[in-house]
């Protein structure tokens, strides 16, 4: 059985409007990059590589603190291992926010889903910006696997194919001592997509800032961002015949910082 541990690489703040779709967009929230341990053989496994070190403050547009070697390497010591360790790495998709230290990884086996590969080198126009090809076209130089839906990795561990907010976007799902639980990569970026309030309430972003939220009343509310809604409700639905709700982790989540699962 496996334990799975979100740790921080940075911090990067986004407008509400981007976290959650038709949202203002003058109001922003930071959230924390994770990449997750995976805890449980002797196999080393990683999910997502983080983002860049700012320039200036700021990453592809968004206001970034941490990031880049140095803030992967410390993140990492929280569970003694170095990049050069990790076995397995896998990138949930291609976004310059999830993918900025994967040449770190030389030993390990990469795995990518082949429709987010050959989106990334040909993006959608809205997200021609989100993709930063020399971030991770050196990884087909590396132990590259490109899979094709949804497969087992190993023993309990197995990649989700989950498209709509990218068109390869792939989750993990990983058994623990209390049932599977499903890193959902940014197909959710909060509790608030995944399980969104019937009544008005307040979300809380890392460093406690509180936004107020209307009441929404389907069973998932969507990001800002994505490439096919349908697809990304019919990825919903999947994720939860993949896992119970209380049991789905959020890509950038605020309340599971420090946390371990189960």
């Amino acid at each position: 059985m496996y334990k799975i541990k979100p740790l921080k690489q940075a911090e990067i703040s986004a407008p509400l409007g981007v976290v959650l779709m038709l949202g203002d967009m003058t109001k922003l929230l930071t959230a924390p990059v994770y990449v997750w341990y995976i805890e449980g053989d002797d196999t080393k496994i990683l999910v997502d590589a983080g983002i860049e070190e700012p320039t200036d403050g700021f990453v592809h547009g968004f206001p970034v603190s941490g990031g880049g070697e140095n803030g992967l390497r410390k993140a990492l010591e929280e569970v003694g291992v170095k990049p050069e360790d990790i076995d397995v790495l896998i990138l949930t998709h291609l976004h310059f926010d999830h993918v900025a230290c994967a040449t770190l990884f030389h030993n390990a086996r990469i795995y990518v889903q082949k429709k987010e590969w050959e989106s990334a080198l040909n993006p959608p126009m809205h997200y021609r910006l989100t993709y930063d090809p020399k971030l991770f076209q050196p990884i087909e130089n590396m132990d590259l696997c490109l899979v094709n839906g949804d497969k087992e990795v190993d023993d309990g561990l197995k990649l989700v194919l989950l498209p709509g907010h990218t068109k390869g976007l792939q989750g993990v799902a990983v058994e623990t001592e209390k049932g599977t639980h499903l890193i959902a990569g940014d197909h959710f970026y909060t509790y608030v997509n995944l399980d969104p309030p019937k009544q008005q309430a307040e979300i809380a972003d890392l460093k406690g800032s509180k936004v107020s939220i209307q009441p929404i009343l389907l069973p998932f509310a969507p990001m800002g961002l994505h490439v096919d809604l349908t697809e990304w409700y019919d990825s919903c639905f999947k994720a939860l015949s993949v896992a119970r709700r209380k049991n789905i982790l959020p890509g950038h989540e605020p309340s599971i910082f420090g946390k371990t699962f189960p």
